[in-house]
């Protein structure tokens, strides 16, 4: 063989930190190269003939013919496989625009870098040995985030290989496309009451953000009808039963409010209400459902009968429990940890009141649950603040319970992560007398009271160390004796406390915000879903453009709306309603339509 090395100076020069990784990774023997009837080089890898055997310079020419078949000039190529690299010497040669070159086995790459000279490829962006997320990130940066440009070419015999990575990326790849277009309709249907109204409202916010035209379904405004029932009757049957005519009123509200705005996607969280007839009467539309199912699934196993609903399941759990799904035959499953809202969970400025009644040395925000009584009654000799409901009110809880017990409002919960010098996170458990030795999922507390700067002693959970790097940016305990000692190391350490809390807070605005999780639960939908549903109606602004391209100044008006999805006449009369000037005729008659609509709506017209 060969070999090449010294000629690919240039990948050394360009990737060094690559090139050491690369050159380090032991070799296949599974890689045979061989010389092709023409004399160049060929390579097999187990039973797959990655180039012609014939003649591979020939099929290269071909391959290249097939990658650029329509490609634009601004088009950026996406490569998936580099084999000895033929195929992309041949585009690089003939393409003068971007190439993005994906291959996801090292020992393949160094095999191509000591066997040929790839100096043809030296101006391609090189995403070799990534992870898919990775790999993604360098194809963004290729293409400015217009993912309209990306031309995917598949190198056929390297897919087989790596069936799942490049399976993946295509389906990244696709969700990007179909994201990039304009806006989405997305209806988020929130709990009655519990810990998940609030997660809801995030992800409405999240959305909102990120630019989607987003419709909110309140279900707290039922509370009180909830609270009346178990005053209406003494017959559980009875209340049963008027509990599941509730529900099945805010489920048809579900269908009849996303019927009403041209959703193209409905978005639920744990306990938020669903029947059957409803999830299959969106599916039935073509309307998706996707459901974020924030609880422990061990705990609470009605996921069992409503995973199969939805189309798409999101956990805050992984390993067993999307083995547990998968044998329910539950396909679009994928996790998502938890997160903070900036605008909601961040630093506050308190007043010196404030300070008195929220701060503490220590103190606790969340419900008495078992494993919580056990150990914090054992930490009463402390300046504790114990906060939230639910806590059997015990001689020795009753010294640190705050306000009898009353559940805190976020904002206040808020006050108290500012203000303590330290605030403990334990996990809940009804099972444990103190930490749970087999936690693994990470709750909301941990994200927000990080996004607020608060310094916190987290019990340790197995799924912790992927979202935050500790002994660094966050301390663990694994149980209650350790828990007492960390309290009096770090209460005689402000400046490290502060150290500490600061990485939180980088790391949590960074890589753990809703936003940052509401794209991810797009991508992963949009990565099987087809182009959203409301782009097919006549009120989406593509639509209403299309129609109006040969009315200059209704285009003019309705370009305002570029990128808003599905668009009302209240959406535009709002708009002119909040602008000065003159009138154009347009305005004046989009205005005039909607008086008109809405005295039909008073007289019952309509």
């Amino acid at each position: 063989m060969v070999n090449h090395q010294s000629d690919n100076h240039w990948f050394r020069s360009a990737y060094p930190e690559l090139y050491h990784r690369i050159n380090s990774t032991t070799s296949n023997p599974d890689l045979a190269v061989t010389p092709s009837k023409q004399g160049d080089l060929t390579l097999r890898i187990g039973n797959v003939q990655m180039h012609s055997a014939y003649n591979p310079v020939e099929e290269a020419e071909r391959l290249a013919d097939e990658a650029l078949k329509n490609a634009a000039s601004n088009s950026v190529i996406v490569v998936c496989g580099l084999g000895l690299g033929y195929h992309i010497e041949s585009i690089c040669r003939r393409f003068q625009g971007k190439v993005v070159v994906v291959e996801p086995d090292p020992a393949i790459v160094k095999l191509a870098l000591t066997s040929r000279d790839l100096t043809a490829m030296s101006e391609a962006a090189l995403a070799f040995a990534l992870s898919v997320t990775d790999t993604a990130a360098i194809i963004e940066r290729a293409c400015n985030g217009d993912w309209k440009r990306i031309k995917l070419f598949k190198h056929h015999p390297s897919i087989k290989l790596h069936p799942e990575y490049y399976e993946e990326l295509t389906r990244i790849i696709n969700a990007r496309c179909n994201l990039d277009a304009s806006a989405l309709g997305i209806l988020v249907v929130t709990p009655i009451y519990g810990g998940s109204l609030p997660v809801a409202r995030y992800c409405a916010s999240a959305f909102e953000r990120l630019g989607h035209r987003v419709e909110t379904l309140d279900n707290q405004i039922y509370d009180a009808a909830r609270r009346q029932i178990d005053t209406i009757s003494s017959n559980r049957l009875h209340r049963s039963q008027l509990t599941a005519l509730l529900t099945t009123l805010m489920a048809e509200s579900i269908t009849a409010r996303a019927l009403d705005r041209a959703v193209d996607l409905v978005f639920l969280t744990a306990q938020s209400p669903m029947t059957p007839e409803v999830a299959q009467e969106l599916r039935r539309r073509r309307i998706p459902t996707a459901f974020w199912f924030v609880e422990d699934w061990q705990l609470f196993t009605y996921w069992q009968q409503w995973a199969p609903l939805y189309d798409y399941f999101f956990t805050i759990q992984k390993g067993a429990f999307q083995a547990a799904l998968e044998r329910i035959d539950v396909r679009r499953t994928t996790y998502l940890p938890l997160a903070a809202d900036p605008k909601v969970h961040r630093k506050l400025e308190l007043t010196p009141e404030e300070l008195v009644e929220f701060g503490s040395d220590v103190s606790h925000v969340g419900a008495g649950y078992l494993n919580r009584q056990y150990v914090f009654s054992g930490l009463i000799d402390l300046d504790f603040k114990l906060w939230g409901n639910d806590w059997e009110k015990t001689a020795s809880i009753r010294q640190v319970l705050q306000r009898d017990g009353a559940r805190l409002a976020t904002e206040e919960s808020v006050k108290v992560f500012n203000a303590s010098k330290i605030n403990i996170n334990l996990h809940s458990s009804q099972m444990h007398e103190g930490v749970n030795p087999d936690g693994d999922y990470v709750n909301p507390r941990t994200f927000e009271i990080a996004a607020c700067g608060g310094f916190q002693l987290t019990d340790h959970r197995s799924l912790l160390p992927e979202l935050f790097e500790e002994g660094k940016e966050i301390i663990t305990f694994r149980h209650e004796r350790e828990l007492r000692t960390l309290i009096d190391r770090y209460l005689a350490d402000p400046d490290e406390r502060n150290r500490i809390a600061e990485l939180a807070r980088r790391r949590t605005l960074t890589e753990h915000t809703y936003e940052i999780r509401m794209a991810e639960a797009l991508n992963f939908i949009y990565s099987y879903e087809s182009a959203p549903a409301s782009r097919q109606h006549p009120d989406h602004i593509d639509n209403l453009l299309s129609e109006a391209k040969d009315e200059p100044e209704l285009y003019n008006l309705l370009s305002r709306f570029k990128d808003r999805g599905v668009v009302t006449i209240d959406d535009i009369a709002l708009d002119i309603q909040q602008r000065d000037g003159e009138l154009s005729d347009p305005e004046s008659i989009f205005l005039l339509m909607h008086e008109f609509r809405n005295w039909a709506k008073e007289k019952d017209l309509v």
